[in-house]
């Protein structure tokens, strides 16, 4: 690690929050502006690769590019590229040098992966939806003569109103690799070109993409390309993992063609598998049959009305429901409230169940995952007691302004209310002195709710 948190870098303008990552290329940090408040990433060079020969060349396609994209931002944002809005060299008086660093917006939400891994194989329509939206995005970085070269599931990230942002993008990957070698790209996603030979072409971009709505599509990761390539190795076609339709299928056996020379040669030609056939002039939503909602429950809780009163919008009813339902999986009727260690210990299935309803049903605006992504972004850490996070999250969402709102007469209960309003109840906000002291003591307590979801 080269920086702590609390670290003040880049001419005093960025106050380093916490590591994001940590790869071939260098570190990943999450940052805060100082002036604006605004949170972002900085990605900078490893020391490491200062052994490479090919160093210096590395650094000047990383400023190069960095430019480029920032210009890219400028010109004509794009709201599925993530924007680039910085270059700066932080000295590094220990080690006698410079580190090269790129900055860029922070994009709250979960990637892809995530989104897949924590809640099973997406709808079709979503996914495909998704790979659309980066589809069209990539054809803008194309346009300019630049490669992502690393369209993974892992950078694509999903902001709570469900729309994909490209991130990451593997800048001066195709230095050659010499003394210091390293594998080019995510070994189960990549092409055998780009992973063996470091070659970097626009179907590589295209393969990835593939690769990546084949892991939505099925929450497995398809054939690795080296393995089919060298030691023929079949790739399992997805519909044998999920049910879909011929036309996804068939798409994404296309973009994952071994050869190069086999894969669509542009993302137009490849973004053209997902419109409407004239034939029958079926969307890709209108392939699918409807998704039956998940009311699953531990505890034998019926969430049939919850989920009723959603769909109809009924955002007070379904606020008081949700309270009730949780007060039943913790067997906390009577006591009419929830304690810590029933927040540590609520059943894993109920919570899933209850969120998965408020972010369907409200398009991605209210929900206890779009609460925790709030609370995440606002500094605010898992399992751990934060007031002053708590009392910003009660800010963003609408809970307290200036003085805590009585429930439920000050609460805003339709669509206008800020992200994250809603639920509300359940987790006994304010409602007068007595709720106010609970709200104090409990304002840490998301904290360990929201490591259940």
């Amino acid at each position: 690690m080269y920086w702590k948190r609390g670290t003040i870098i880049g001419s005093d303008r960025y106050e380093i929050i916490d590591e994001l990552g940590h790869g071939g290329f260098g570190l990943t940090y999450k940052a805060r502006h100082r002036e604006l408040g605004s949170f972002c990433v900085i990605k900078a060079i490893g020391t490491w690769l200062r052994r490479d020969p090919n160093y210096d060349r590395y650094v000047r396609k990383f400023r190069n590019e960095g430019r480029r994209l920032a210009e890219l931002a400028q010109e004509k944002p794009h709201p599925h590229i993530v924007r680039v809005f910085d270059l700066f060299r932080e000295p590094d008086n220990e080690r006698g040098f410079e580190i090269d660093c790129l900055v860029m917006d922070f994009i709250p939400g979960d990637t892809l992966y995530m989104e897949t891994n924590q809640w099973g194989k997406l709808p079709e329509a979503e996914a495909v939806r998704y790979v659309q939206q980066v589809g069209n995005a990539l054809i803008e970085v194309h346009k300019r003569d630049l490669i992502h070269w690393d369209v993974t599931p892992m950078n694509i990230m999903i902001r709570p109103e469900k729309e994909a942002v490209l991130i990451d993008f593997g800048i001066a990957g195709d230095c050659p690799p010499s003394t210091f070698s390293r594998q080019f790209g995510n070994l189960a996603f990549a092409p055998y070109e780009q992973l063996m030979e470091g070659i970097r072409e626009k179907t590589c971009d295209i393969y990835t993409l593939g690769a990546s709505l084949y892991y939505a599509v099925t929450q497995q990761e398809p054939t690795l390309s080296n393995a089919r390539k060298l030691r023929n190795k079949p790739l399992i076609a997805p519909k044998e993992y999920a049910s879909m339709s011929s036309q996804v299928n068939d798409a994404i056996l296309w973009a994952m063609a071994i050869e190069p020379e086999e894969r669509p040669q542009s993302m137009e030609e490849w973004l053209q598998c997902f419109a409407p056939r004239e034939e029958d002039d079926l969307s890709i939503e209108c392939l699918i049959p409807p998704q039956e909602d998940d009311l699953s429950s531990e505890k034998g809780v019926n969430y049939q009305r919850l989920r009723d009163l959603l769909k109809a919008q009924k955002w007070l009813k379904a606020d008081m429901e949700t309270y009730h339902r949780m007060l039943e999986v913790a067997g906390r009727e009577k006591g009419g409230w929830l304690d810590k260690e029933d927040l540590e210990n609520f059943a894993r299935t109920d919570l899933r169940t209850i969120d998965q309803l408020w972010v369907k049903y409200s398009n991605g605006h209210f929900g206890l995952s779009v609460q925790k992504r709030i609370w995440l972004d606002l500094g605010g850490r898992l399992g751990d007691y934060d007031w002053t996070a708590y009392e910003q999250l009660a800010r963003r969402v609408g809970w307290l302004k200036g003085v805590w709102l009585n429930y439920p007469n000050d609460f805003t209960f339709n669509i206008n209310a800020p992200r994250g309003h809603l639920p509300a109840r359940a987790l006994r906000v304010s409602r007068g002195w007595v709720d106010w002291v609970w709200a104090g003591s409990g304002g840490g307590w998301f904290a360990f709710l929201f490591p259940r979801l």
